[in-house]
């Protein structure tokens, strides 16, 4: 597991763990996405690179951090403009904050979810209105529940996730 150095805060109550999985990145790309890295967290970071034997001429890293809260979204934005890159950044809940999740695959784009402590997805209740307020019918209440739970992103990036060490990652950790 690779690691973020220079990270430091003066109060650990604004600090909140994360994860970030690189689960498909092209070699050409690697340097890259270490500077884009880097500079969301402000902070040297150099990744352990293994092969994907997933997709093949691809590697993947992971990186442990801890940083402000909402440092996973601008990891993501930051990421995503990539392009050819597949990943995961998970933040981990922070007081009067849920924990949450950014999945990104070039083909479907980014999803963000909430995600509760045992690791479900969480759907907001607004979200959940405006489902239901479409009213078309229970296909098209199936095919909305999905897009809202990432199902899409799971389906394409599971095998990634077992790729990269054999193993599912795990994602959050208590804090406090």
């Amino acid at each position: 597991m690779s690691s973020a150095h220079g990270l430091s805060s003066s109060s650990t109550s604004n600090v909140v763990p994360g994860m970030l999985s690189v689960l498909a990145c092209p070699p050409a790309l690697c340097p890259h996405l270490e500077f884009a890295v880097s500079a969301a967290l402000s902070a040297t970071v150099s990744l352990t690179w293994s092969p994907q034997p997933a997709r093949p001429g691809h590697l993947y890293a992971g990186l442990e951090w801890r940083g402000a809260p909402a440092t996973a979204g601008r990891l993501a934005t930051r990421l995503r403009r990539l392009g050819h890159v597949s990943f995961e950044v998970v933040e981990g809940p922070s007081p009067g904050c849920d924990a949450e999740r950014y999945s990104y695959t070039p083909e479907l784009g980014l999803h963000r979810a909430g995600i509760a402590a045992n690791g479900d997805v969480v759907i907001g209740e607004a979200a959940l209105r405006a489902l239901l307020e479409r009213g078309e019918g229970r296909d098209t209440l199936a095919r909305g529940l999905h897009r809202l739970l990432g199902t899409d992103w799971d389906d394409v990036l599971e095998p990634l996730r077992r790729g990269g060490h054999g193993a599912p990652v795990t994602w959050l950790r208590r804090t406090g």
